[in-house]
C-alpha cells in the first residue's frame, strides 16, 4: 500500500524524533510492565490467597499442599482492550512560551505515544479517536503516531463502547463543552483520562508591565494590560476554579485528570496516567 503524502511527510519529519522520545520514556517508566489482568484465558498469571466466596472448586490443591494456606490459580485475561487517543488541534495547544521546553502539543503527543507503547506491550489495541480502526502488534504505535499527527478533529466523537479514551488538551474551553462529551462517553461505558498539559507561563503568569495578549493563531489583540502583574492573583484564582470544575466533571464521568507542565519531566505524568487507567479498568 502506498503512503499518502501526509504520511510520508510525517515519517520524514519530526515523528521519528517523537517516537524515539516516547520509546525512551516508556522504557524508563518505573513499575509499569504492561496491563495484565485476571480473567478467562489459558495462560497462567499468578496464585492468590483463597477467599471464602471462591468455594472448594477453585482451590489449587497441588500448590496449597506445599504449605498451610489455600491458593487459587488465576489466569490472564486474553480479550484485548482498546485504548483511543485524541489530541487537541486548536492553535493554542501548539503554543509555547520562551524557554527550552516543547509545545504543549508536542509533549502531549510524546506522552500519548509512550502510553500506547505500554498498552501495546500488554496486548492492547491502540488507535486515534475518529481515525479508523484500532491496531495491535509491533507496528500499531507507528501507525498511531501518523494518525495523531494528521488528526484534526476539534470536537472528538463519542468513543466506542467499553474502551479507554485519553483526551489530551489544555482544557481551556468552557467546562460545559466537556460536560456533554464526558457524559456521552460515560453512557457508552467508556473510562479514561484527561491529560491536561500546560505551559509554565500559563501556570506562573510571569508577565510584568504593559503586556498585550493575543489569541494564538489569530493575531488579533485579545487583551491589553497596563500592569500585567496586577492581574496575577485574579488569574490564579480563575485558573484554579476552572480546573476544579474540570476535575469535578471528570470524576462524575469516571475519568481521571493528569496535570502536566511542559518544563518538567514527563515520567511522573506517564506513570500517573497508566497506573490510574489500570486501576479503573
Amino acid at each position: 500500500m502506498k503512503q499518502t503524502r501526509a504520511e510520508a511527510e510525517a515519517l520524514a519529519g519530526f515523528l521519528p524524533g517523537v517516537l524515539l522520545e516516547a520509546r525512551r520514556l516508556a522504557a524508563a517508566a518505573p513499575g509499569v510492565h504492561g496491563r495484565r489482568r485476571a480473567g478467562p484465558g489459558e495462560a497462567f498469571w499468578q496464585f492468590r490467597d483463597h477467599r471464602p466466596e471462591d468455594g472448594a472448586r477453585l482451590v489449587d490443591w497441588r500448590r496449597s499442599a506445599r504449605g498451610d494456606r489455600l491458593y487459587v490459580r488465576e489466569r490472564e485475561k486474553e480479550a484485548a482492550q482498546s485504548a483511543l487517543f485524541w489530541l487537541d488541534p486548536l492553535p493554542g495547544f501548539a503554543w509555547k512560551s520562551d524557554g527550552p521546553w516543547p509545545t504543549k502539543h508536542h509533549r502531549a503527543l510524546t506522552l500519548c505515544l509512550a502510553t500506547a507503547i505500554l498498552f501495546a506491550r500488554g496486548g492492547e489495541r491502540v488507535g486515534a479517536l475518529g481515525m479508523g480502526p484500532v491496531r495491535s502488534g509491533p507496528r500499531a504505535v507507528d501507525r498511531l503516531a501518523i494518525d495523531l499527527n494528521v488528526q484534526r478533529i476539534a470536537s472528538p466523537p463519542t468513543p466506542p463502547t467499553h474502551t479507554a479514551a485519553i483526551f489530551a488538551s489544555d482544557f481551556y474551553v468552557a467546562p460545559d463543552v466537556w460536560r456533554e462529551r464526558l457524559r456521552a462517553a460515560a453512557a457508552a461505558g467508556t473510562t479514561g483520562a484527561l491529560l491536561m498539559v500546560c505551559d509554565p507561563a500559563e501556570e506562573d503568569f510571569p508577565y510584568r508591565g504593559r503586556t498585550r495578549f493575543e489569541e494564538p493563531g489569530g493575531g488579533d489583540v485579545h487583551a491589553l494590560f497596563g500592569r500585567a502583574e496586577a492581574a496575577q492573583q485574579e488569574y490564579a484564582e480563575r485558573l484554579a476554579a476552572h480546573r476544579a470544575a474540570m476535575r469535578t466533571l471528570a470524576q462524575a464521568a469516571g475519568f481521571i485528570v493528569v496535570l502536566h507542565r511542559t518544563d518538567r519531566s514527563a515520567a511522573p505524568a506517564l506513570s500517573a496516567l497508566v497506573n490510574a487507567l489500570e486501576e479503573r479498568r
